[in-house]
């Protein structure tokens, strides 16, 4: 969506959780909230017999960099970053910025 330049609207879930909705239906449902725990869930998981969901938590403003940006992705975010801002939704912002900048080296 910010590579598209939408502002967030409408996709904020308080917290589900995905595994217990999965396990209430009937599925194998595992939740992850640790790197070191993935393993042993996805394992877990591909060795039941049946629909598996592993519900795998991550930082909710962790941004997926593609190894290229393209000048349509750039305008994009710049149009998404000052939407926005001029919507009272400078902290969002704050938040993203703090989220993804933790993770990278200073030279």
């Amino acid at each position: 969506m910010k590579a598209a330049g939408f502002v967030t609207y409408g996709t904020d879930l308080a917290d589900a959780d995905s595994a217990g909705i999965a396990r209430s239906a009937g599925l194998f449902g595992a939740r992850v909230e640790a790197m070191d725990e993935l393993e042993g869930a996805l394992h877990a998981a591909f060795d039941h017999d049946g629909p598996a969901l592993v519900d795998v938590r991550t930082a909710r403003q962790e941004m997926a960099l593609p190894p290229k940006l393209t000048y349509g992705q750039i305008k994009g975010f710049t149009l998404y970053a000052t939407r926005t801002i001029l919507s009272g939704e400078g902290k969002e912002l704050i938040e993203l910025t703090r989220t993804n900048l933790r993770d990278l080296a200073i030279e």
